[in-house]
């Protein structure tokens, strides 16, 4: 009979504990799912106790168990109290209890929940990187820009074609940052544009080598090592050069503000390990995110690999928009000096004439190759297409988005043995 009481016992106690997950699950706002988790939770778990206790029927068990639920009874009350206050002054959504607030005008709110605000959050700089200034003290950078949304609430690129850019962002990482930096803050000279160079730590990365400290320790001292050489090149430029440096995130610390007058440059390889080589035990995944930034960055991203820029151009033209926009920026803001345009695909005759008037307005000559044009083939372009090519277009990056693939560089996807500038709007 003891038997049969402690196992129903623990059976109503799972019950309870799976009404609990249900809760978690479906219930709309954070104090419906707190409720859920605490009521049923806590009748759930110590249910098990006392079921277990009655299984067990001896001293130790009973002293345990009466211990485990007063932990319970004490702390969960205090715990989901401070949670609540904590969700209701964030402000968190109520949509459990329609207009009814009556802590409203007693407690101080935020209007919008923390999701909405996360965004815009800047990471201060350590005071180990010292003479660099973290976003949150630039004016424009960290708020939140001015975009359109469709229906479903995902940015939408500008209706009007072309579109001037306003400013360059560009990554620093690595030995070759300064070296990089220089060919970048000349296309912001020859654009007359302000600079933005970011230094980035990824914490998850730091986090993954299961010792934080001594891993963000070492990618402070790499970053260190190149510094100066960037401080001083912001003190020649004659445009304006702002040093940023930030730890998160990488991923959205490169990408920065959500707006499609910047353009995003990054290198054709490395990453924010800034060539420190450190084992990653705590992680499945090697640290290599360069690619997915064209796909975080609702703008121009240009993969700048060829050292100078002029040159013959290369277009994989689908028909796409976002080739659409690509290439009218780069001919809008001449990214490169071009003596030709090379457009590969099949086009309409309407298609060729918005591409020649383009052209026209950039002084470019432009000739169109005729032929099917297959994303998922790789590599993307023939030879004789990459002919004194010094910059290509693309609709998408070449997948996967890993900067090598079994051996297999990401560039050699869109020409072997190609290296050169690579210019993507997804």
């Amino acid at each position: 009979m003891i038997e049969l009481i402690a196992f129903l016992l623990k059976i109503g106690g799972v019950a309870f504990l799976g009404v609990a997950t249900i809760g978690l699950i479906r219930l709309d706002d954070p104090f419906q799912r707190m409720h859920a988790a605490t009521k049923a939770g806590t009748l759930g778990a110590g249910l098990v106790l006392i079921g277990t206790m009655i299984a067990k029927g001896n001293a130790d068990a009973a002293m345990t168990g009466t211990f485990a639920l007063l932990f319970l009874i004490l702390t969960i009350p205090v715990a989901s109290h401070l949670l609540a206050r904590a969700a209701y002054i964030s402000g968190a959504e109520l949509s459990g209890i329609g207009n009814s607030d009556a802590l409203q005008g007693r407690i101080d709110r935020l209007a919008s929940p923390l999701e909405e605000r996360l965004d815009t959050l800047a990471f201060q700089a350590p005071a180990e990187v010292k003479g660099v200034r973290p976003s949150a003290q630039l004016p424009g950078i960290g708020e939140p820009a001015a975009e359109v949304l469709d229906p479903e609430g995902a940015a939408l690129k500008p209706a009007d074609m072309p579109i001037r850019a306003e400013r360059v962002r560009f990554a620093a990482f690595g030995a070759g940052a300064p070296a990089f930096a220089e060919r970048v803050a000349k296309l912001a000279v020859r654009l007359e544009l302000p600079l933005t160079a970011v230094i980035a730590i990824d914490t998850r990365l730091a986090e993954s080598t299961c010792d934080t400290s001594g891993a963000l320790r070492s990618y402070r001292n790499a970053i260190g090592a190149w510094l100066p050489e960037m401080r001083a090149l912001a003190d020649k430029l004659p445009v304006p050069f702002d040093l940023l440096y930030e730890e998160g995130d990488a991923e959205d610390l490169l990408c920065g503000t959500a707006d499609s007058r910047e353009l995003l440059v990054l290198p054709i390889d490395g990453w924010v390990d800034h060539g420190v080589t450190l084992r990653t035990p705590c992680s499945t995944w090697d640290p290599d995110g360069l690619l997915r930034l064209a796909d975080r960055h609702p703008g121009p991203v240009l993969y700048a690999g060829a050292i100078k820029p002029e040159g013959a151009g290369a277009v994989l033209h689908d028909g796409s928009d976002d080739v659409r926009y690509a290439l009218s920026f780069a001919l809008e803001n001449r990214l490169w000096l071009l003596d030709e345009l090379r457009v590969v695909g099949q086009l309409d005759a309407v298609s060729r004439l918005e591409i020649e008037g383009m052209a026209a307005a950039a002084d470019t000559p432009v000739r169109f190759i005729d032929r099917p044009v297959e994303r998922k083939a790789h590599p993307v372009f023939e030879p004789g297409e990459m002919t004194d090519v010094t910059a290509v277009i693309l609709p998408d990056l070449p997948g996967p988005r890993r900067t090598n693939w079994f051996g297999d560089f990401w560039q050699d996807r869109v020409a072997r043995g190609w290296r050169g500038d690579v210019l993507v709007w997804t």
